[in-house]
């Protein structure tokens, strides 16, 4: 009745450089099975395994994605606080996919679906933001308005030079694109 890991690397046939990413998924795969493993005992159930990888990339500390009964997790920011990540992170994508397995598309992300399995299964707080740092951008943009210099990452600099105005939130005015600083070496 218990979920088997699904680890998606062979450990034999790669090399110390990897070491760190792989102990990284083997921690959170076992998460993994036991959030699910948690869910088949109380819904008396059992629950198709997600695969897990460290794909996850950006502001997001993870991603569920249903219909490829996937979760993706951000290895940046799993490392700051990795206590933190498995205790929050991992349920919280989790519960996404329980929710989807039940209820199919038919609810909200964060509906009172997913709120009470955060809830009533991990006894967890139904939270939809995370407090780890976000990476730095691998490429930055400036863009100026009146009273201080705004920095893009590429896919907004990319959105902004195809046309989409962006306004500075405290004085109002549109932002100009002025430096470009992947080209400063």
């Amino acid at each position: 009745m218990y979920a088997k890991s699904q680890l998606s690397f062979d450990m034999e046939n790669e090399s110390y450089e990897t070491d760190a990413p792989k102990q990284i998924l083997a921690t959170i795969q076992r998460k993994v099975v036991d959030c699910i493993n948690r869910a088949n005992q109380f819904f008396g159930t059992e629950f198709e395994l997600p695969n897990a990888n460290l794909r996850q990339k950006g502001r997001a500390a993870g991603t569920a994605h249903l219909h490829k009964n996937e979760v993706r997790f951000n290895s940046y920011m799993y490392q700051q606080n990795p206590q933190d990540f498995l205790e929050t992170v991992v349920p919280h994508e989790v519960a996404h996919i329980i929710v989807f397995q039940i209820y199919g598309n038919d609810v909200r992300p964060h509906g009172k679906e997913w709120q009470a399995v955060m809830h009533k299964v991990y006894g967890l707080p139904p939270q939809r933001t995370h407090s780890f740092d976000v990476p730095p951008p691998k490429q930055s943009y400036y863009y100026q308005c009146h009273c201080q210099t705004h920095t893009f990452t590429k896919q907004r600099h990319t959105r902004a030079q195809k046309g989409t105005e962006y306004i500075c939130k405290l004085c109002g005015t549109k932002l100009h694109f002025v430096d470009d600083l992947s080209k400063r070496h």
